[in-house]
């Protein structure tokens, strides 16, 4: 049961969507803020992915997505202790018939099931008010347009409503200090780990794969580099969320911890403002090394020359510059840590040549072909350029061969 509970907990941080939720919280809480709203909870259209509507159709848990977004915050603030649910609200009964008038207008072309989807947030509206003159009382001007649920009985109200009135709902915590702190410990190493590739078997929910880190940040910084800049400022769409290529919160959260950026406010309603640290914004930069004109510099005029040792056992590959600063490359893929055993077991051929079939022979051939082998190089080789930005390419790779770069490395 505790093992099922870790891999329940472990979505929370693997899942984007869910990490951001944990991201609002948690800077809400240092900001000594205890009441938010819904609808910063819900960034794009992320929420309008047909399998989570499916899922939704299927089960008939949730009312709508909204609900469903509602509940799970819910849950992630229980599941790991992060505080008590003090109320869930509905505020502003008033302003919320309004919107729902207006939205109702401004529908072009409805349907009959439309029609029906207004009446039915009418319905629960008039249903809330009655709840409301019900209550009577002394009038406090504080919550006299505001409906409060438990986290228990709120769900029969508003399940459809949610959908159209998040910005109406409130979800009041009353946060425990020690339990924040541990999730934020949690968070630090989750994302340690993920940008080690230690979880790249384990992909997200709604994702069809997961990258590597280096080919995530790449992709990340393509991404960005596209977007205008104003005063090292870059505004992030929601949108970035949908992208295949990278997971947005965990490239924020990463590039937030390494103190490479600072986003502004995770529970924008709009767009992620984001303070780059460093100006340019290069690949290089994000990454904490020197920008690409620095490195161009490096590598023309001077020599470089590396020793490499690579353990079998730790899995790691250590390489040693010429100024003897040591770099450990961890390596996680299974394919990658047997090809280089197998080019490191026998140092007199391992700078030789290696034929990719002799390599994928030695470890099976059908289990392992060559495309694998030379995939597992190429993503080593980009695992290296990410721990030294001056080496391109530290194996020169052909279509049918593989070699160490006879220009870094030192064979002593």
């Amino acid at each position: 049961m505790e093992e099922d509970e870790k891999t329940y907990t472990f979505d929370y941080f693997n899942a984007d969507i869910k990490l951001l939720t944990l991201n609002i919280l948690l800077e809400g809480f240092h900001e000594s803020k205890d009441i938010f709203t819904l609808d910063q909870f819900l960034k794009g259209d992320y929420w309008e992915i047909e399998e989570i509507l499916d899922e939704i159709r299927d089960t008939k848990d949730y009312g709508s997505v909204h609900d469903m977004v509602l509940q799970q915050i819910i849950r992630i603030v229980n599941d790991l202790e992060m505080g008590k649910i003090k109320r869930v609200s509905v505020r502003n009964l008033s302003g919320l018939i309004d919107e729902v008038i207006r939205e109702a207008v401004e529908e072009k072309g409805g349907t009959e099931n439309e029609v029906m989807m207004y009446s039915s947030y009418i319905d629960e509206i008039y249903e809330l008010k009655k709840l409301k003159d019900a209550e009577g009382g002394e009038f406090d001007g504080r919550t006299w347009d505001r409906v409060d649920f438990s986290e228990d009985n709120f769900h029969k109200y508003i399940g459809h409503l949610s959908q159209i009135c998040s910005p109406f709902i409130e979800i009041e915590i009353e946060f425990n200090e020690t339990s924040l702190l541990s999730v934020r410990e949690s968070i630090d190493d989750y994302i340690k780990n993920f940008s080690a590739d230690q979880f790249l078997e384990k992909k997200p929910v709604y994702r069809q794969k997961r990258f590597y880190f280096s080919k995530q940040i790449e992709n990340f910084f393509n991404y960005i580099k596209q977007l205008p800049v104003f005063e090292g400022r870059v505004n992030i769409p929601f949108s970035s969320l949908s992208e295949d290529g990278f997971e947005a919160v965990k490239m924020l959260s990463y590039l937030e911890k390494k103190d490479r950026i600072k986003v502004n406010n995770w529970n924008d309603t709009e767009l992620w403002n984001v303070k780059f640290n460093k100006l340019p914004i290069t690949l290089n930069s994000i990454l904490g090394h020197m920008d690409d004109i620095e490195a161009q510099v490096v590598i023309i005029g001077s020599e470089i020359k590396l020793s490499l040792s690579f353990s079998s056992q730790t899995s790691s590959m250590v390489i040693v510059d010429q100024d003897g600063k040591e770099n450990i490359i961890n390596i996680q893929g299974q394919v990658q840590k047997e090809v280089l055993r197998v080019v490191f077991k026998n140092l007199e051929n391992t700078y030789s040549e290696w034929s990719l079939y002799d390599i994928s022979e030695t470890l099976g051939g059908d289990d392992v072909n060559e495309i694998a082998v030379k995939n597992a190089i190429y993503q080593f080789n980009r695992k290296v350029k990410l721990s030294i930005p001056e080496i391109d390419n530290l194996f020169i790779l052909t279509k049918h061969s593989a070699q160490l770069n006879p220009k870094y490395i030192n064979k002593n």
